[in-house]
C-alpha cells in the first residue's frame, strides 16, 4: 500500500496535474475524494485551515500547494523526473506563470456563462448557489480568481501559439520527455478543453492537440487507490511526524523555532493555518500542530507563495 495520499476532486485542476505526475511516474498513490466546497471538517482537521485542493498526506506530515507536492513526489520516486537539469530553472519559473496568471486566465474562460450554462454542476440553482457563495468567500480580500474574458481569450490564444511554436520541433514542452512545465500547463488545458463548448479555442492549433494526447495517457494510467477520509485521518493520529535530519529557523525573519506562528498564501486563499515553527529555510516552511482526531501533525508549504508571522499578528 503506498504511504502517498492525496485529497482531491475530480474536477480540480490542481488535483489533475498531480494525478498526471503519478501516471507519468508509474506511482501508485492513495486517493481520498473531499468536497468541492466548504466545509471540509476531515481535510481541515489534517491542515488546520488551509482548504486549497489538492493536499498530500504521507503518515502525519500534510503537504500543501502543488508546487511543493511535486517536490516531495519527485523525492520520493526520483525516476522519471519531472524536474531536469539542464532546463529547470526555467522550467520551474515558467510553471510558477503558468500555475497563478495561465491559471487566472483559464478561471476566465470556464467561468464565462456560455461555459457556466454547459456545466452539469451548475444546473442545480442551489448547488450553483452554493458554489458561488463558497468561491467568494475562498478569495476575499484578493483581486478573484478570473481574468475578464476579452482578456483571457486573447492571452490564451497568445500562449497556445507560442506553445504551437514549441512544440513543431519536440514532443512536450520539456523536450523529448515532460517536465514540471509541461504537467502545470496541462491541468489548466485539460480545465479548459474537457468542457466542449470551449474547445474551438484549442482549434488550428495541431501541435498543441497532439501534445493533449500525449499529456491525456498520464492523466488517464490507473495508479489510485481510494481511501476513506476518516481512514487517513487514522493513518495520521497512527503516524508520528517525520524527523527533520537538521531543521532550522531562517534568521532574516526574527522568529524563534518553536514559535506559534501563522502561515498564509499571498495570492487567495486567505486562511491561515497556526503552530509551532519548525523549519523554514529557502524552499519550505514547516509547522507542527495538534489536532484532536488527526494527533500530532507537521504541515509543509513551501516558501514561494506563502508568508509567516507571529501568530495574532494583523493580516
Amino acid at each position: 500500500m503506498s504511504e502517498l495520499i492525496l485529497h482531491q476532486y475530480a474536477d480540480s485542476p490542481f488535483s489533475e496535474k498531480i494525478r498526471a505526475i503519478f501516471g507519468f511516474k508509474r506511482l501508485s498513490y492513495q486517493s481520498v475524494d473531499i468536497p468541492a466546497i466548504m466545509p471540509k471538517p476531515d481535510l481541515i482537521a489534517l491542515t488546520g485551515g488551509y482548504r486549497r485542493t489538492p493536499v498530500m498526506q504521507r503518515g502525519a506530515d500534510i503537504y500543501c500547494d502543488t508546487a511543493l507536492i511535486a517536490e516531495v513526489i519527485e523525492d520520493h520516486s526520483p525516476e522519471n523526473p519531472v524536474f531536469r537539469a539542464p532546463g529547470v530553472a526555467q522550467a520551474v519559473a515558467a510553471a510558477r506563470w503558468t500555475d497563478s496568471e495561465f491559471f487566472r486566465v483559464c478561471v476566465g474562460l470556464v467561468f464565462q456563462p456560455a461555459a457556466l450554462a454547459a456545466n452539469p454542476r451548475f444546473k442545480d440553482p442551489g448547488a450553483a448557489e452554493a458554489f458561488v457563495k463558497d468561491r467568494a468567500a475562498f478569495t476575499e480580500g484578493s483581486p478573484g480568481l478570473a481574468v475578464p474574458l476579452p482578456r483571457a481569450e486573447a492571452v490564451f490564444r497568445e500562449h497556445l501559439r507560442a506553445m504551437d511554436q514549441s512544440l513543431g520541433c519536440q514532443n512536450f514542452l520539456g523536450g523529448d520527455t515532460p517536465d514540471i512545465l509541461d504537467f502545470s500547463t496541462w491541468h489548466l488545458c485539460w480545465f479548459v478543453h474537457r468542457q466542449e463548448v470551449l474547445r474551438s479555442y484549442f482549434e488550428g492549433f495541431t501541435k498543441v492537440d497532439a501534445w493533449l494526447e500525449r499529456m491525456r495517457d498520464f492523466s488517464t494510467a490507473p495508479v489510485a487507490n481510494t481511501i476513506s477520509s476518516e481512514d487517513a485521518i487514522a493513518i495520521a493520529k497512527s503516524s508520528d511526524p517525520g524527523k527533520m535530519e537538521n531543521p532550522q529557523i531562517d534568521p532574516a525573519l526574527g522568529i524563534d523555532q518553536g514559535a506559534v506562528v501563522s502561515v498564509l498564501p499571498t495570492d487567495y486563499g486567505f486562511q491561515a493555518v497556526s503552530g509551532a515553527l519548525v523549519h523554514v529555510d529557502d524552499q519550505v516552511i514547516v509547522v507542527a500542530r495538534e489536532d484532536e482526531r488527526a494527533g500530532h501533525l507537521q504541515v509543509h508549504f513551501p516558501r514561494y507563495g506563502f508568508e509567516i508571522s507571529p501568530a495574532g499578528d494583523k493580516q
